[in-house]
């Protein structure tokens, strides 16, 4: 998952610059929308534009998609979004609701 979220913050940095290529960024994106991967909060916050704590609130509302969690220890907490989750929500922001 670090892989994906560098090429993809790799692809945010250098937005608007002609010179750089975003091939690899494009393949890993599509792939990922087709595996629907797992990306991280803040992977997360940098697609929808939100701060971390407004993606902690919306999902305690019910207005952003909940969280997976992906480890078993109780006190390395690692949690993630589901892709095609995340692409709902941008689909509509205002209307979103979670499913219970």
């Amino acid at each position: 998952m670090d892989d994906i979220e560098n090429l993809l913050n790799e692809s945010f940095s250098h937005a608007g610059q002609s010179n750089v290529p975003t091939f690899e960024a494009e393949v890993v994106a599509s792939l990922m929308i087709q595996s629907n991967a797992f990306i991280s909060i803040k992977t997360a916050a940098k697609l929808c534009s939100l701060s971390r704590q407004s993606i902690d609130r919306r999902i305690q509302q019910g207005t952003f998609p909940p969280c997976q969690r992906l480890s078993s220890d109780d006190k390395a907490i690692r949690k993630a979004f589901r892709i095609r989750d995340i692409q709902q929500w941008m689909d509509s922001p205002i209307t979103y609701r979670a499913p219970r």
